[in-house]
């Protein structure tokens, strides 16, 4: 599975707290948080755009901190969308394809953006003119009018009335098939119905990390001498490797995998300290911070 965007250790204080992830490639992650749990923030470092972040932040493998051309693979969606009220659709639209692509290749790419969005009917409003719905499709427009392989997306249905956050979350998930999509969100529909897996986002800091849907199967192991991902997907039932700090993994299995994986795991000479097989608890977790229930 091919790696787009990886966080190591990114840490502003008071405000992030070590954050780490990865984002392949025809997946949507979710980070989800209450408000005010640092999701804005960790979507500004994620773009490297937020001075004084310490920590590594890489595109495909390349730190972004040595190659700020590397900003040019991330499209980047604040919760209100940066457009210029007093210009028209298709004025906004011309203007931030033109940042990105130059004038020549801005009308072109203005003419396709239009109709792939269905904006083409509005191309002469005022952009200070739509409604909830309209603004954020714009907005994902304008953001990838030059094809960002990375799409960073900040409360994308926020505000927005359930058939225009449906008919945006069908387009995320379109645009999430040839790209890496994640989405800071507080909404569970957002999480449920668009994401792969989500990160539970607390004080700046992530406390949980799990797999979404109802036949997921999490195993939380450890090892002394811990083995790449490559050998750990080669094990049977072993679909994916969610996650990892230090010597322990966060492992999704599959309904299939063999009952004598336990066994497996430890003739392989790794060293295996934990072995925790878990159910998806993350959205309990997640209501239960947002209740105050769970600090």
């Amino acid at each position: 599975m091919e790696t787009l965007l990886r966080a190591r250790q990114l840490t502003l204080a008071p405000r992030l707290k070590g954050l780490s992830l990865t984002l392949h490639r025809g997946e949507a992650l979710a980070l989800l948080g209450v408000n005010g749990a640092g999701k804005s923030t960790a979507l500004s470092a994620l773009a490297g755009t937020l001075p004084g972040v310490r920590g590594r932040l890489e595109i495909a493998g390349t730190p972004l901190q040595h190659n700020r051309a590397l900003r040019r693979h991330i499209g980047w969606l604040p919760q209100h969308a940066p457009l210029y009220p007093e210009l028209t659709v298709e004025e906004n639209l011309r203007f931030f394809a033109g940042l990105q692509l130059g004038q020549r290749r801005a009308s072109e790419a203005t003419a396709g953006l239009l109709q792939r969005f269905e904006l083409d009917r509005l191309r002469g409003r005022l952009a200070g003119r739509l409604s909830g719905g309209e603004r954020m499709r714009l907005g994902l427009a304008c953001v990838l009018a030059h094809e960002p392989e990375v799409l960073l997306l900040d409360e994308p249905t926020a505000g927005l009335d359930p058939l225009q956050a449906e008919r945006l979350r069908e387009l995320i998930h379109e645009l999430a098939e040839a790209r890496g999509v994640l989405i800071a969100t507080h909404l569970l529909p957002d999480v449920e119905r668009l994401c792969d897996r989500a990160l539970l986002l607390h004080e700046g800091e992530i406390v949980a990390e799990e797999p979404i849907g109802a036949d997921c199967h999490c195993l939380r192991v450890a090892f002394e001498r811990p083995p790449d991902d490559q050998t750990l997907l080669e094990l049977p039932g072993v679909v994916r490797v969610i996650g990892q700090h230090g010597g322990e993994r966060l492992l999704e299995l599959s309904a299939t995998a063999p009952s004598d994986l336990l066994e497996r795991v430890a003739a392989r000479g790794w060293g295996l300290t934990l072995w925790h097989p878990q159910p998806s608890d993350l959205l309990a977790r997640f209501r239960a911070l947002s209740t105050g229930e769970m600090t």
